[in-house]
């Protein structure tokens, strides 16, 4: 057969093929009724702004309409950069800004499934009004609160929400979770399937949770999508978060065994990463928003102590110590929650190395702080009910 008719045929083949791919795709997708599979939930809810966090089952253009509880007008807020909005996503991501302190507001979803996007034709599809929902934003002149802070579930998102129960979680101010609460980031799926649904049926509709990253969440070939699921105006993953008179440190792990290791085939910078946040720690102590804040508490996977054995498996914990922990030492820290272990620890001040008491919950309890009159009662249950920690710092 002549070799250019052989080439045509091929071609026709190929051609073919990704018709048929094409039409099937298409057909799947039209199969599945346009919604929002997930969310809302919020993050980064301050005194003056909340980011707003949602998908899609299709690519499409969203807008939040936002207005203050008791007005009959509202406000519309998209996520824009350099010119225009938004479009063709199936995760969306929009905050809005120049909100009043310690506020209460509704919100909800506007959605148009983008079916085409061509150059010069758009061609929407269903479009989605969610209900509204209440949130407020942050009081800087509030005092105290109630805290809620739990690591190490590793996908189990039954185990979370007994966790959320037994720590009475409709009277809590805030939620943290301290790492692991992934296994490994493998899919998009898998940190909502993990905790961010069971957090939005909770809770998160209403009230934001912060994550601060785990090594387990380094994990997997979908870690580096971990700071859009999560979005911060800085960029940053590591931060300090003000609850009125509370001032709250996130500290990044990273890893914990050395970047050097072959399994992670020199992917890995986390000492040097560990050394930025050694300077940005330095230079946040400094602050007057810290210095003013009445209770400074440290929300961190690993605990920052001196207790780790030398060897390669806790390089990342020993290197966080050594660069971290002189710093914090002399900050007038309140109390440190932490996890990792997988075993309930509570190291008093001045035990290993720590001017300040550290709770390790382990992978079956969470820990409740009721923080009001210059006092921190904190509460850390198992999963079965069982108090393994009762007790006041003051």
């Amino acid at each position: 057969m002549n070799i250019l008719v052989m080439k045509k045929q091929l071609k026709l083949l190929l051609l073919t093929v990704l018709s048929a791919l094409s039409f099937t795709y298409t057909h799947a997708q039209s199969d599945i009724p346009f919604n929002i599979n997930h969310g809302p939930y919020l993050q980064e809810v301050t005194a003056d702004g909340a980011s707003f966090n949602f998908t899609t089952s299709h690519p499409a253009f969203s807008f939040i309409e936002l207005k203050q509880k008791g007005d009959s007008h509202s406000q519309t807020y998209y996520h824009t950069e350099y010119g225009m909005h938004a479009a063709y996503n199936t995760f969306h991501s929009i905050r809005a800004e120049k909100l009043k302190p310690g506020s209460t507001y509704q919100y909800r979803i506007h959605t148009k499934e983008m079916r085409e996007f061509q150059p010069y034709k758009i061609v929407f599809g269903d479009s989605i009004t969610s209900q509204w929902y209440t949130f407020k934003t942050t009081d800087p002149d509030s005092k105290g609160g109630s805290l809620f802070v739990a690591s190490d579930i590793h996908n189990d998102a039954a185990k979370l929400k007994t966790l959320l129960e037994l720590c009475e979680y409709k009277t809590c101010d805030a939620f943290f979770y301290a790492g692991d609460v992934m296994s490994y980031m493998e899919n998009e799926e898998t940190p909502f399937k993990a905790f961010i649904d069971t957090s939005v049926k909770m809770f998160a509709t209403s009230t934001p949770f912060e994550l601060v990253r785990g090594n387990h969440e380094t994990r997997g070939k979908m870690a580096r999508i971990y700071p859009k699921l999560f979005p911060k105006k800085n960029g940053k993953i590591y931060g300090s978060y003000r609850i009125g008179d509370i001032m709250i440190v996130m500290i990044d792990c990273g890893e914990d065994k050395p970047d050097t290791i072959p399994a992670y085939a020199g992917l890995l910078d986390f000492d040097n990463y560990r050394s930025e946040q050694a300077t940005w720690l330095k230079e946040l102590v400094k602050t007057k928003e810290f210095k003013k804040a009445k209770y400074r508490i440290v929300i961190s996977h690993y605990p920052t102590i001196n207790t780790f054995a030398n060897r390669p498996i806790n390089h990342g914990c020993n290197d966080l110590a050594r660069k971290l922990l002189p710093i914090l030492n002399k900050a007038n820290i309140n109390l440190m929650i932490a996890g990792h272990t997988h075993k309930f620890a509570f190291h008093k001040a001045n035990s290993a190395g720590n001017s300040f008491p550290v709770i390790v919950g382990s992978n079956q309890s969470a820990t409740r702080l009721d923080i009001q009159k210059g006092r921190i009662k904190a509460k850390v249950v198992d999963r079965k009910g069982q108090i393994l920690l009762e007790t006041v710092f003051e």
